[in-house]
């Protein structure tokens, strides 16, 4: 299709890359790229609406889906307009969203699982790059990545977390940056968010980096030229013959 032309044109250098260049780096976020949160969102709304029943008829509403990057903003939209329980609800969501339990219960977007095994089967590491914090959810995420049928980490996948929770996602990445050069080159990056969609290709400007549109932070920044926008990653193209 032709919005995955980008990807296309990037695997086909692959093809032709000389032996002796740098090992070439597909990168991945994880939360909003990859996966899907809403359904840990919901999990995590109906959870809560077990010690505040006045909240589950407006829960129910909700499909995993259509949710938002924010769940409060999920439950207004719903008609719940109770803002001291929304608090609660906030300072719930802040205790759980980012465990090892609730994770486990992320979806996975379409032609995401194909898409990584299209690119490593091209000749990329995988390097998944994320928000997600160690200490809190690195074997959630393992046991996410093992259930969707993701590559697991071995000498060609690494799976890089935040090692702690309250680091700010686009320093951490940024700081990543050289560790990424020194193993090899970035020449694929997807992301959700903007910000870091723009700390990409700023860093690594030969690499096709693709925003994949699903849900971001309020107020993201403009998209700088030349980032790939994508609406879905799945499609035809990834069973096509130029990937053969």
């Amino acid at each position: 299709m032709p919005q995955h032309h980008p990807i296309l044109e990037a695997i086909e250098r692959l093809k032709t890359r000389p032996a002796h260049a740098p090992r070439p780096i597909a990168v991945y976020d994880l939360d909003s790229t990859l996966f899907c949160t809403g359904p840990r969102n919901l999990a995590i709304a109906r959870a809560f609406s077990e010690y505040r029943h006045e909240l589950r008829p407006f829960v129910d509403r909700l499909e995993a889906h259509r949710m938002g990057w924010n769940v409060m903003a999920d439950l207004q939209e719903a008609g719940f307009a109770d803002e001291a329980i929304l608090t609660e609800l906030r300072h719930f969501w802040r205790a759980t969203f980012f465990t090892d339990h609730f994770v486990k219960m992320d979806g996975v977007y379409p032609g995401t699982v194909e898409l990584v095994h299209v690119l490593r089967n091209a000749g990329c590491l995988t390097y998944y790059l994320t928000g997600r914090d160690d200490p809190g959810m690195r074997q959630g995420t393992l046991h996410a990545l093992e259930s969707a049928g993701f590559p697991l980490p071995s000498e060609d996948v690494i799976l890089h977390l935040k090692p702690t929770w309250e680091e700010d996602d686009l320093a951490f990445k940024t700081q990543v940056f050289e560790d990424l050069r020194a193993l090899g080159e970035v020449v694929l990056a997807f992301e959700n968010e903007p910000a870091n969609a723009n700390g990409f290709l700023r860093a690594f400007p030969s690499a096709t980096v693709v925003l994949h549109a699903t849900i971001h932070a309020p107020d993201p920044v403009p998209l700088d030229p030349g980032i790939h926008v994508l609406e879905t990653l799945a499609g035809q193209w990834l069973q096509g013959p130029a990937l053969q």
